[in-house]
């Protein structure tokens, strides 16, 4: 059986392996199954658990840690290590709310990290091995492989399935880059074992990733270079969102080299290029956050039948491989590469799979947030989707600053923008950039779902004073008078 380890090894960390790959655990000795999930992360847990409770023969497999990336390597170290870097911020800001320290706050990586395992460990306490068993999952740990298209084996164990679904999520993907040798740069999947602060970090990518750890690295105390092939940070949303966060992170003092591609790297020195020529950056620490690339290549899916494209497994509109009695979700197959678009797809393939339904993934409304401060959450309808698409929408916007919580707060660094179909006014997507972004979206989420109007914000009552108030006051600008019911 494979051997799971996590430095440092310290309590935290071998409680996250006891419960998410226990060393002592014997497998079964294989069967019939009615639903065989291989992968035990988010799409994987709630696959399986979906299925047991409706009275399935469910068997999940896991090479690794049970939870998965999401877990054990990405949003809940992530967040915690965000959580202390705002922490130090906040302190750092006393005198704009009455009160001063006598020097500035220094950080103690040592403490910062111990809380991060501690929080990985709590976290995974839900995902493990033997929750799943009480819930009526039999989980096999080891590595996956299709033997036929109706089986798999595990560590020479033969499983044979009626449904089968791939939910083995995806692994970090690393640029070709001239020098560049594995184990002399950290990705997700290292950086949370890290024990002291690096002094100089690069990060390499402008994305979601590369823009929550540099930032709050540098909170925590690094002198911090984000080297992105891209003109502008986030480049997957809104223009505007990348030139807010760009303003931020140069008040907070990092050193931005858009529109740079790293050609070489090792020894502690990576060389950039870009419009002006090349720049050369020293580092104690490189880290990669150029994207996520299927894990898929180990399952030999030649075996089963199953084709892949060039972003993973290939699926059709009810996430149905070219094998009809295997689906895939998440990661794997699904290009919005969420946590919770993984579970929401688990979700809609069960009932596909095993209940006879045929619900396509564009009843999916899913959002997604970015975790840096502000936060940058969107769903839904864009502008720029919207003009891929040729879709036709109206678009309407209020700074934060201009509603009271958020200064009050002094969190005013921000807007919210509500999208209407042209033709009909219902709500067709939003996007807001505020301290609490993540959570506030789902309101919209909730909108769009449902097929709301405008008006429907404008007559829903908000608790005052809260910054969640800026969809409503859009709403109230906006809305066609003779529908809203009332104002304020």
């Amino acid at each position: 059986m494979t051997t799971i380890e996590l430095y440092p090894d310290d309590v935290y960390n071998q409680q996250t392996i006891r419960q998410g790959h226990p060393p002592d655990w014997v497998n079964r000795g294989g069967g019939d199954y009615d639903l065989v999930v291989l992968g035990g992360g988010p799409g994987g847990l709630v696959a399986a658990m979906t299925a047991a409770a409706g009275g399935h023969r469910v068997a999940m497999t896991e090479q690794r840690l049970t939870g998965g990336t999401c877990v054990n390597f990405g949003c809940t170290p992530s967040k915690a290590l965000i959580r202390c870097a705002r922490a130090v911020h906040d302190a750092s800001r006393g005198a704009e709310f009455g009160f001063r320290l006598d020097a500035p706050p220094r950080t103690d990586f040592g403490s910062v990290m111990d809380r991060v395992r501690k929080m990985r460990s709590l976290s995974s306490s839900g995902d493990a091995v033997e929750v799943s068993e009480q819930a009526g999952v039999e989980v096999y740990l080891g590595h996956t492989r299709f033997t036929a298209p109706n089986a798999v084996e595990v560590d020479g164990r033969r499983l044979r399935f009626r449904k089968a679904l791939i939910a083995t999520g995806s692994d970090p993907a690393v640029p070709p880059i001239e020098g560049l040798r594995t184990g002399e740069y950290l990705t997700n999947e290292t950086v949370f074992s890290l024990t002291e602060l690096p002094a100089r970090l690069v990060v390499i990518g402008g994305g979601p990733l590369g823009c929550e750890l540099a930032q709050a690295f540098r909170r925590l105390g690094s002198e911090v270079d984000v080297v992105s092939d891209t003109t502008t940070l986030l480049p997957n949303d809104e223009p505007e969102v990348g030139e807010l966060i760009q303003r931020r992170f140069d008040q907070e003092g990092l050193r931005l080299h858009l529109g740079f591609t790293a050609v070489q790297a090792g020894g502690g020195r990576l060389l950039a290029q870009g419009p002006d020529g090349t720049r050369e950056l020293t580092y104690d620490a490189l880290l990669l956050g150029t994207g996520r690339k299927p894990n898929v290549e180990h399952l030999d899916l030649d075996a089963a039948g199953v084709h892949i494209a060039r972003d993973g497994v290939e699926v059709d509109e009810y996430l149905c491989t070219s094998n009809p009695n295997i689906y895939a979700v998440g990661d794997a197959a699904f290009p919005q590469k969420f946590t919770h678009a993984a579970m929401a797809t688990a979700r809609l393939c069960i009932a596909n799979a095993l209940d006879g339904e045929q619900r396509p993934t564009r009843e999916l409304v899913i959002p997604h947030c970015t975790y840096t401060d502000p936060e940058v959450a969107s769903v839904g309808l864009t502008p720029r989707r919207a003009r891929d698409e040729g879709v036709a929408i109206d678009a309407y916007r209020l700074d934060l600053a201009k509603v009271e919580r958020a200064f009050i707060d002094g969190e005013e660094d921000g807007f919210g923008a509500i999208y209407t179909h042209s033709d009909n006014g219902e709500i067709a997507g939003a996007t807001l950039v505020a301290a609490h972004a993540g959570e506030m979206i789902s309101e919209l989420t909730l909108a769009i779902t449902n097929q709301l109007p405008l008006e429907a914000l404008a007559n829903t009552v908000h608790c005052y004073p809260t910054q969640a108030e800026v969809f409503q006051r859009i709403a109230l600008q906006h809305a066609r008078p003779q529908m809203v019911a009332v104002a304020h």
